[in-house]
């Protein structure tokens, strides 16, 4: 690619990246999962603006992470076919990053749900 090429040929690259992720990544397949679940999640709480845009930057967030995430692991792999120390440091670290946005997500799902079930709103 090209920098600074036409707009839509990125979009297309980027496409292509969501479409390896979703089809070679079971983590991302399971979080695409997660979104429609929260969409859900959302919808049947009648959450207000502020609760969609919260529940829907974290969703992103959740996603661009996994993305960044299988992006270091495939740079890793091949970079260093063989086990290293700080190789496997990084692939740790980037899991890491979608452990803490999913579980930050789960925790701010669970406040709408405490909030509906005791509030009703």
């Amino acid at each position: 690619m090209k920098k600074n090429s036409a707009l839509w040929r990125r979009a297309l690259f980027a496409g292509r990246g969501l479409w390896i992720a979703a089809r070679e990544e079971a983590s991302f397949r399971t979080e695409l999962l997660a979104v429609v679940g929260g969409v859900i999640l959302l919808y049947w709480t009648g959450a207000s603006l502020l609760w969609w845009g919260v529940g829907i930057l974290l969703m992103g967030a959740v996603l661009a992470a996994e993305l960044l995430n299988s992006a270091v692991e495939s740079l890793a792999d091949l970079v260093s076919p063989e086990y290293h120390p700080l190789v496997a440091r990084a692939k740790d670290c980037g899991a890491a990053a979608v452990l803490v946005l999913s579980f930050t997500a789960v925790l701010i799902a669970a406040l709408l749900l405490w909030r509906y079930l005791h509030l009703g709103e």
